[in-house]
This record gives structure tokens, C-alpha cells and sequence, in this order.
């Protein structure tokens, strides 16, 4: 019965024109039916876009809107900590912006229902925008030029996230380099011969609570090239083998309960404390992650019974060359090594070596410590990706002596995982220059007016399934969860209170809303993982959209239930 069922779910193929398609790992998609040859005899077709050329297309899109969606803006207002008061910015950008005290009595003024509190002690950073302040704005049409500019000033604004990226990649290669991961993996992989889905599992539930405690996301891009070899050799295809992390990433910000940058700055926007409904968000993540699980499970017993059932199998052995071949090298040398043992005794030292030593362990430890402060800083003590970063250069110092190599090869050896991570690094300040559009274009502001002017009064189970509607798709231009909620949370959420809901309810359906759209859109990280683990975005989206349904229909009961609270 299994087996049928999921066979009937083939046939509702939603991806079924590109069938005749063959998606190779760098996300092309070359039709056999078209497929003409060129001068040197290879195939040449329609190619599925690179990662980067999707986010330039899209870049453009937004570009050509800024046209024809006409500029506004809210005023917004800034708190100066040092200075203990606020900067308030009119949205006609021809007024000069100017200071207001620093007290409640001033968010009461400007109709802002958030405590003075929460700015004083850091809890908001960003600008807050002012309610029934948007104002259309008869300023000058985007240019050309900006078009060329916002990616490179998205890239700019980015440097943050790039740099603890490039820093890990650091890391990772000098780990790789003394070999601790190499034979890390190989003993990890012995240990859970034949258990990978119970790995996966695991994974994707430790991953889900960071999701859920301090909003783990860019933090797991180092983990891929890691985890990779060790699923693929115990029984998971790449699919599996790259949702597991994505997944519990997205599943854990979407019912988080301490997240600071998710739960804790949209409810102080919203002007509620973060407790309110925590329990509720609690519950919802433990039958969120069983779902998940169910789902991974019903697809792992597919691809058990026929592997050719799998989306990735037309890359199975790209993905195996390219995580694999390393590993497979590596044991037919065991091999010859150990056949020879008494022939040679260096080649005894030689398997001798082979093994897990201490320091190998010891360089693992540090590496796994970096994240455990990484973890207490951002929940304890308020970092932010600077402090993050710094703690992995110190790791990565750490590690380079661990090499015990002379200095110039150890700065080699990790300078060469920084430029490995230097492309993942650009996809990331592609994907901000097209919010750079949007906000440089003033149109992101005329787009979330007109979602909200016209919700008006409605029934409050109607109002909640039409907020979870907008913040997907909001979610598709705007993937930052703290952007989002200081852009949206004052302006939505005294709108619950018109149809006698909970602000909370807001808070909710904008986490439901922006991290359902995540599974799909480009705009966020999703793009980047594809590119790390070689499953283009074809495969994933014909992996993906049940899940997002169920998810969907998951969701949408959640917030019908939270309408009676």
C-alpha cells in the first residue's frame, strides 16, 4: 500500500513539463528532446539558471517594479541609545529629520503601543515605523544605475554574514587539512552504519532547537560540506541529505520561543511581551518537527525500495564524486596498506595514522566550542554576527597551531577555506541588494499600505488566514525576520485589536507566513544550500511542494486555534 500511494503522488507531478528534463548539480537543466550539439561535439540546450543569475533576474523584476508601484513611505523613528533619544525621520524625504525625547509619553504620541522599555534596553535596534504616518512620495524614478549599484551595496551591508561565513570556511579547512574531519567522519560513519535516518533525525531536531532559542540559519551553512559524506554513505540521497538542516532551521524560527531575532524584537514591535503564547509556539514546534519527520520517513522507505525513486538520482553519481570520492580514495588505501603490513613496516605507521588521534579530537572540541559560545552569547548576551565572528578568528588561531605546521602553510591552509566560501558569501549580498531595491525604490512601504489599508474590519478566522496570505508573501521579497517584523509589526498589529484578536496572533502568522515562504523562495538562503550540496532547484522544488502543503494546511489550523486565545 505504501508503494501505491506514494506512486499516486507521482502522478500529480506539479513539475511534470520538465520530466523530459536532466538536472545536473550545478542546477541546469538540459532537455534531451532539444538537446542540439555544438562545434567540439558537446550538448548544448536549455539550461535551468545558477543560483546567481536567478537572484539577478529577480533583482531586475523588483527593478521594473519600482516603475510602475507608486513610492511612498512611513516616517520612522530611531532610538540613540547613547543619546537617550529618539531621531525621527518624516517620510517626505524633503523634510530634514529631528529628535523627540527619549519616553514613553513619545510612543504614546505617535501612536506606538510599545513599551519604552523595550528600546531602552536594546531589544529594538532598527527603525520603527510610525502607524498612519505613509505618505506618497513624488520623488525621481529609480535609475539604471542603482540597478548596477544595489548588488554590490547589498554585498557591502552584507560583509557582516560574509565574513562569519568566509571565517568558518577558515576553520573547516584546516580541520580538513590535519584531517580531523576526514577521519572523524569515517569513524562517525562506522558508528551509524545503516542508521542515517535516525542521524537525520537527530540533525534536524538539534537544528530545530536552535531555530527556536537564537534563530539558527546562516550558522548551518559550515555544516554542510561536513555532513554531506556522512549521509550519503549511510543510505540518504542528497535530498535528504540537504533538507535535514534547511528544514529544522525553518521549522524552528517558524514556531520559535525565545528567538531574539524572530519572536522577541516582533513582539516588542507589536507592543506584547514575547511569553504571551509561548506554550502555544512550544506545542506547535514538537507536532511540527513529527510532521517533518513523518514526511522524511515516508520519502527515505521510497527510495529504499527503489533508489531510482529518488528526485536526485540523476546526480547520484555526481553527488557520491563530490563527496565521496575523497572517502572512497581513502579506504582502498586502508586496504593496500593493511595487505602489505608485514611487507613494510612504514606503511604500518601509515594505517597507524589513519586512525582518530587526540589532537584530532581535541581540534574538533575547540571547533564545537566556538558554537556553544557562539550559542550562550547570542541568548545571553546579545551578539551579533561581529562578536560571532570574532570567536571563530580566535578558533581558527587555535586550529592553525593545532596544524603544527610552519606559519606561513597554516595561514595558506586557511586562507584557502575562506576563498571556498567566498561564493557563498556573494549569493548572500545578491539576495540583500534586491531588499535594497525594494527600500531604495519606495515601494516596499506603498506594498505592505495597500495589504493593510485594505483588510479593514472582516470575521476574525478570515483576518487570520488572510495575515498568514500576506506575510508569505511578503516573505518572498523580505526574508530578514527582524527586517520584517520592526517594518510590519507596528503597522499590523493594532489591527488584530479591530477584530478582537491578540496581537499575538499577528506574531504568529508573521513567523508562520515568512518561514513557510522560505521552503520556495530564492530570496533567502535557500538558493546558497543548493549551491554548497550540488541538488538544483528543479529537484528540490519537486521534493518540497507536498511538504509545503501539509506544512500550509498545518498552519492554518494553528492559527484558526490561536483565533480562540
Amino acid at each position: 500500500m505504501e508503494d501505491e500511494n506514494l506512486a499516486n503522488v507521482e502522478k500529480f507531478d506539479i513539475l511534470e513539463p520538465l520530466k523530459n528534463s536532466e538536472i545536473n548539480s550545478q542546477g541546469t537543466s538540459e532537455n534531451k528532446e532539444n538537446d542540439t550539439k555544438d562545434e567540439k561535439g558537446e550538448k548544448k540546450g536549455w539550461k535551468f539558471p545558477t543560483a546567481y543569475s536567478i537572484l539577478l533576474i529577480i533583482q531586475l523584476l523588483v527593478f521594473i517594479l519600482t516603475f510602475i508601484v507608486p513610492k511612498g513611505k512611513y516616517a520612522t523613528i530611531l532610538y540613540d541609545k547613547k543619546k537617550g533619544n529618539f531621531t525621527y525621520t518624516p517620510a517626505n524625504p524633503d523634510e530634514e529629520p529631528y529628535t523627540l525625547p527619549g519616553k514613553q509619553e513619545t510612543l504614546d504620541k505617535l501612536n506606538i503601543s510599545i513599551s519604552f522599555e523595550n528600546f531602552k534596553e536594546g531589544y529594538i535596534k532598527k527603525e520603527i515605523a510610525v502607524p498612519n504616518s505613509y505618505e506618497r512620495i513624488a520623488g525621481q524614478s529609480t535609475n539604471f544605475f542603482e540597478l548596477i549599484l544595489n548588488p554590490i551595496t547589498g554585498m557591502v551591508q552584507s560583509a557582516d554574514i560574509s565574513f562569519f561565513l568566509m571565517i568558518l570556511g577558515g576553520n573547516i579547512n584546516v580541520l580538513v587539512e590535519m584531517k580531523a574531519l576526514t577521519n572523524g567522519l569515517h569513524s562517525l560513519a562506522i558508528i551509524l552504519k545503516g542508521r542515517g535516518f535516525i542521524l537525520l533525525c537527530i540533525i534536524m531536531i538539534l537544528v530545530s532547537i536552535g531555530g527556536t532559542t537564537f534563530g539558527m540559519a546562516e550558522e548551518t551553512l559550515a555544516f554542510y560540506p561536513i555532513l554531506m559524506p556522512i549521509f550519503l554513505k549511510n543510505g540518504l540521497d542528497g535530498m535528504l541529505s540537504t533538507v535535514s538542516m534547511y528544514s529544522g532551521t525553518l521549522i524552528g524560527t517558524m514556531f520559535s520561543t525565545v528567538n531574539a531575532f524572530c519572536v522577541v524584537i516582533a513582539s516588542y514591535s507589536a507592543g506584547i511581551s514575547f511569553s504571551e503564547g509561548i506554550w502555544f509556539r512550544l506545542i506547535a514546534l514538537i507536532i511540527g518537527d513529527i510532521l517533518t519527520i513523518g514526511f522524511f520517513y515516508f520519502y527515505y522507505r521510497r527510495i529504499q525500495v527503489d533508489e531510482t525513486r529518488s528526485v536526485c538520482y540523476s546526480i547520484k553519481k555526481e553527488l557520491e564524486d563530490k563527496f565521496l570520492k575523497e572517502e572512497e580514495t581513502k579506504e582502498n588505501e586502508n586496504k593496500n596498506d593493511e595487505e602489505a603490513m608485514l611487507k613494510d613496516e612504514k606503511k604500518t605507521k601509515n594505517v597507524e595514522n589513519k586512525e582518530f588521534t587526540w589532537i584530532q579530537i581535541i581540534a574538533l572540541g575547540i571547533f564545537i566550542c566556538g558554537f556553544i559560545i557562539m550559542i550562550i552569547g547570542v541568548v545571553a548576551l546579545n551578539w551579533w554576527f561581529s562578536e560571532m565572528t570574532s570567536v571563530f578568528l580566535v578558533v581558527g588561531i587555535i586550529l592553525m597551531i593545532c596544524l603544527k605546521k610552519e606559519e606561513a602553510k597554516a595561514v595558506s591552509v586557511f586562507m584557502k577555506g575562506v576563498g571556498d566560501f567566498a561564493s557563498v558569501s556573494l549569493a548572500v549580498g545578491l539576495a540583500r541588494g534586491i531588499n535594497i531595491t525594494l527600500e531604495n525604490g519606495m515601494i516596499a512601504d506603498t506594498i505592505l499600505n495597500g495589504l493593510a489599508g485594505s483588510l479593514g474590519k472582516m470575521n476574525k478566522i478570515l483576518f487570520a488566514i488572510v495575515m498568514i496570505f500576506i506575510f508569505i508573501i511578503i516573505g518572498i521579497f523580505i526574508q530578514s525576520s527582524s527586517g520584517l517584523a520592526v517594518l510590519s509589526m507596528p503597522i499590523f498589529a493594532p489591527l488584530a485589536e479591530e477584530v478582537n484578536c491578540s496581537r499575538a496572533l499577528i506574531v504568529n502568522a508573521y513567523m508562520f507566513g515568512q518561514n513557510l515562504s522560505g521552503f520556495v523562495t530564492p530570496t533567502g538562503l535557500l538558493l546558497i544550500i543548493l549551491q554548497l550540496t550540488g541538488v538544483s532547484y528543479y529537484q528540490w522544488l519537486k521534493f518540497i511542494w507536498p511538504y509545503v502543503i501539509i506544512i500550509f494546511i498545518y498552519i492554518l489550523i494553528l492559527i484558526m486555534i490561536n483565533t480562540a486565545f
